[in-house]
């Protein structure tokens, strides 16, 4: 004898991810549109001027300020944009990532002879997952985090593009003066060509996500001297370059 099944619907409150088109003005001009959470706007767009070499150090920034209900930055620095003209790189980002030029890379393979045990690292992936504050309202962001050697938490971004997730970082250790030389930089995005190529900005020996690491981002991790392991979950991880940094 066949039976009816009843499902009973519950209505419930969701947040949904936070998404706009963040603009960011360099000396009055326009220089991108990206998109974007409307998290720590500052910091990435600081970030990004820095990952492409338009600026150094926070001293250059004369003024920073948002505007259009803070879905713009505009920056003035202290000296004029070198030139522009160079095509810009379109990545595998969310939200179409973008930057200028070619990737950037290292002038050397990193030394840094870091040593952290798996144990530590997949600590240090709670504290993100835990701290991830938009992610527990939205369940539909990025988050990526800068830790010390020891665990300690010293910069967490989030975004709707992960990509942008180390923008801000980025951003952050330049306005806030947080070392990222010899941190260890955990995402829960995958890491690709262009996030690797990030890490090696920040100079982040190792690196590591909850997912994947990229076929690319580990030919040039392996080439630029830096740690990459994917899939850091609470029972195991799959270490891909420069395992010599993780103890046993």
């Amino acid at each position: 004898m066949q039976q009816d099944t009843i499902q009973l619907w519950t209505p419930s409150h969701a947040e949904l991810p936070p998404e706009t088109i963040l603009c960011i003005q360099v000396n009055g001009e326009p220089l991108l549109r990206v998109a974007a959470s409307l998290v720590l706007q500052e910091a990435l767009a600081v970030g990004f001027l820095y990952y492409s070499g338009i600026i150094q150090h926070q001293d250059e920034i004369e003024v920073l300020h948002l505007s259009r209900e803070g879905a713009c930055v505009d920056i003035w620095l202290t000296h004029a944009l070198d030139d522009r003209s160079q095509d810009p790189l379109l990545t595998s980002g969310c939200g179409r990532g973008l930057v200028w030029g070619e990737l950037y890379r290292p002038d050397a393979p990193l030394e840094d002879e870091l040593r952290v045990s798996p144990e530590k690292i997949s600590a240090m992936m709670g504290t993100l997952q835990a701290n991830a504050r938009l992610y527990h309202q939205t369940r539909g962001v990025h988050s990526s985090a800068l830790f010390s050697p020891e665990g300690e938490l010293l910069a967490l971004a989030e975004d709707i593009g992960r990509h942008n997730t180390l923008d801000k970082l980025l951003g952050l250790c330049l306005l806030e003066d947080i070392v990222s030389e010899g941190a260890i930089l955990l995402s829960t995005g995958r890491i690709s060509s262009e996030m690797v190529s990030k890490a090696a900005r920040m100079r982040t020996p190792i690196v590591g996500s909850l997912t994947a690491i990229t076929s690319l981002a580990a030919t040039l991790a392996e080439e630029w001297g830096m740690t990459t392991v994917g899939y850091v979950r609470g029972w195991g991880m799959q270490i891909c370059t420069h395992p010599r940094r993780l103890t046993s």
